[in-house]
């Protein structure tokens, strides 16, 4: 009988736990599948996303495939972070779901109480107290990386999986032998590679530790330690790959999974100690944005115990001689704890904000730039230290203080990061502050064209345009295939051939009859001129400029006004030879800048500023005689401590043509063009910007950090 309530409560008590901490962080309306008060944020908003094209998306082989969400450039569910474990279950059930429906609530609740769960385990190898367990439990279970994951990455609220590692290394063998833990290892792999990459490569280098400890340090028979560790190997190398396959880990080219910024997201050695707004009592550190990749403050309640942790480690002799035989019996794992923390450090070394580093080759930067949020990879760490901590506490000291000491510990741990989940949940349930999950396209031609298409794409092709997030949800909502994504890793390949395959089409105004196309700002102009004025619709609405192909033959459609054709139609007739045409606040020539607000700068009564390293325009051709230059009238940002700005513009793959520009008035630039200018109908002008520089550096005017080159006045085709 005894036996049997004390393995009921090992249960009870953390699932209270988990649901509890679940309740009060995140709230009980966000844990309701069919309210998407958690689908907001640019990340959560992403997963959500990607599962509603699964869902809706035919069964493929391998599974995992989206062939929907992306087109030419799709990938699988797995680098839309949807969490693969999950989003293969529900769709194996989505007959039985309602129209709107979202699992990272139920997830989020999963990973609390198993997060509470696990803790309760390996705390189970230090002590039976049951008190100290529960509240040494509810310290980690508010462990601030974790919950800053809520609401930021859903997936990565999996910190269970990296607890469960370590129980399954330091709980005892019993009569279930390394074969039986492998089992267990087997499925903790598979659950983190169908959860996050990051996540598995974690487990992984527990897992091989674990392995090369045995091997080398067992006291067991070696043989049969030997003979398990190659069965666990055997068994699980093959089911991993096959995992990975199915889910669609390799619908990437591996050529395609290093993005670059490996050092940037990394973890700075003061971060324990800065609570990022997460604490009443403690004042967040003035470090370097790191976008929280490296947060891992340890929590009040935490730091509270490690000075008494430290003071009885150095004390207790009898302390060190454990954690010294720990360490050497578990030599292999104290090495990929290091191994990871310094991954996550980075070569360019961050102490508050000071900062050191050293070179590594490009190969080496390629490989780790696969992983460039490595400040996440100290987790192992955070985990291990904290796990050691609380040990020393609960061994050292008598059951009474150490009690007392985990109680208060427990207390300032929720009460102090309060200060940050309390403006999570309140963040979660206010939509104000996050990107809708709602759709702002209102206009009724939107429901209109709906019924007429089956796909919608955004051009030109692009992972993470603007406006993806508004097209993805109105193609998700109206069962539409779509091209505007939101992917952790896009196959440069495929994107590079669907780009390609866009423009050969432009020019040869083939346009896809089954597809609606919502025009970026520098694809506008060009779909003007080759597309149909008889046939295709060309208007915009609610801040999209929309091509919709032969629309005009559909005998059912509606008669659309073609504001956008219109207004496009009384621009390009205000370009003529030998006029010239400006670029001051309300001017002609804003209207055919790319990016103005961004690459450009906002435009002034005088003309407009670049604003980068590189900026492009897009400007009709007169019509009549074909003009041989371009004259630009600009302005030059130097000074004293910078006396030119030299600038390459390229058009139509012609050499780039280059000019120096040292008067900051006042500079004529007049550009050569191609050849057959009677046969073209507007130029794409990409600048080039060698040596830009910012006011605050150069103009002595704080706070002004815009990178700015030429200034440009006025245009004119001569």
């Amino acid at each position: 009988m005894n036996k049997l309530r004390h393995s009921i409560w090992d249960v009870l008590i953390p699932l209270c736990i988990g649901i509890c901490a679940c309740l009060m962080v995140v709230g009980p309306k966000a844990l309701n599948p069919t309210v998407l008060d958690l689908a907001q944020g640019v990340d959560p908003f992403k997963d959500y996303v990607g599962w509603m094209f699964f869902r809706n998306s035919p069964w493929t082989f391998p599974i995992g495939l989206n062939p929907t969400y992306g087109l030419d450039f799709s990938n699988s569910i797995v680098f839309s972070d949807s969490i693969p474990l999950m989003a293969v279950v529900f769709k194996a059930i989505r007959f039985a779901l309602p129209e709107t429906f979202q699992y990272l609530g139920i997830w989020t609740l999963i990973c609390f109480v198993l997060q509470a769960y696990f803790a309760w385990l390996v705390l189970g190898l230090m002590t039976q107290n049951r008190w100290m367990k529960t509240f040494a439990c509810v310290v980690l279970v508010f462990a601030p990386p974790m919950l800053w994951r809520v609401n930021q990455h859903t997936a990565l609220v999996a910190h269970f999986m990296i607890l469960a590692g370590f129980y399954l290394i330091f709980s005892p063998e019993r009569t279930s032998k390394v074969l039986n833990k492998g089992v267990f290892w087997a499925l903790l792999l598979s659950a983190a590679v169908l959860t996050h990459f990051s996540l598995f490569v974690m487990v992984t280098a527990l897992w091989a530790a674990n392995l090369a400890d045995q091997i080398v340090f067992s006291k067991a028979n070696r043989l049969a330690i030997l003979k398990n560790c190659a069965l666990q190997i055997t068994f699980i190398g093959p089911l991993i790959t096959f995992l990975m396959w199915q889910t669609g880990y390799f619908a990437v080219s591996s050529s395609s999974g290093s993005l670059g910024g490996y050092g940037f997201f990394r973890m700075n050695l003061l971060s324990p100690l800065d609570p990022k707004g997460w604490s009443y009592l403690l004042r967040t550190l003035p470090l370097p944005s790191d976008y929280g990749e490296g947060y891992m403050f340890f929590g009040l309640g935490l730091l509270l115990l490690w000075p008494f942790a430290i003071y009885k480690f150095i004390r207790d002799g009898s302390l060190r001689t454990l954690f010294r035989g720990e360490i050497f019996k578990h030599l292999f794992l104290a090495l990929a704890l290091i191994a990871l923390s310094l991954f996550a450090i980075t070569n360019h070394i961050a102490i508050g904000r000071k900062e050191f580093g050293f070179g590594i080759s490009d190969s080496v930067y390629a490989v780790a730039s696969i992983f460039r949020a490595s400040g996440r990879f100290f987790w192992p760490m955070f985990y291990a230290l904290n796990l050691a901590c609380i040990f020393i506490v609960m061994r050292g000291y008598s059951k009474r203080f150490a009690l007392t000491l985990l109680g208060i510990a427990c207390f300032l741990q929720v009460v102090d990061t309060s200060a940050g989940w309390r403006l999570m949940r309140e963040h979660i349930a206010d939509r104000s502050k996050n990107i809708p999950h709602e759709l702002s396209l209102a206009n009724p031609f939107w429901s209109q064209v709906a019924q007429q298409y089956e796909q919608v794409q955004l051009v030109p092709p692009q992972d993470k345009a603007p406006g993806w997030d508004q097209i993805a949800l109105y193609a998700a909502k109206n069962h539409l295939s779509t091209n505007a994504v939101f992917f952790a890793r896009a196959d440069i390949g495929k994107l590079s051939k669907a780009q390609e395959t866009f423009i050969n089409g432009l020019y040869g105004s083939s346009w896809n009859p089954k597809s609606l196309y919502v025009l970026q700002p520098d694809a506008v102009l060009p779909a003007y001129f080759h597309s149909n004025p008889a046939a295709d619709l060309l208007v915009g609405f609610d801040g999209f400029a929309v091509l919709a192909p032969n629309w005009k033959n559909c005998k059912d459609c509606p008669v659309i006004q073609e504001n956008l054709r219109d207004e496009l139609n009384q621009l390009t007739r205000q370009i003529v030879l030998n006029k010239p045409f400006g670029f001051g606040k309300g001017q002609l020539g804003n209207r055919f800048l790319i990016g103005v607000g961004g690459s450009w700068a906002w435009p002034e009564e005088w003309g407009v500023w670049s604003n980068s390293d590189q900026t492009k325009m897009i400007l009709p051709v007169p019509q009549g005689a074909p003009p041989k230059q371009l004259k630009l009238t600009v302005r030059a940002f130097v000074g004293p401590l910078h006396s030119k700005q030299d600038i390459e513009v390229f058009i139509d793959g012609m050499p780039p043509q280059l000019s120096s520009l040292s008067d900051p008035k006042t500079n004529t630039w007049v550009i050569n063009l191609p050849p057959f200018m009677d046969k073209k109908k507007y130029l794409e002008l990409q600048f080039h910007f060698k040596n830009p520089a910012s006011p605050k550096d150069v103009g002595g005017v704080p706070g002004d950090d815009r990178k700015l080159g030429m200034g440009l006045i006025s245009a004119q085709f001569q």
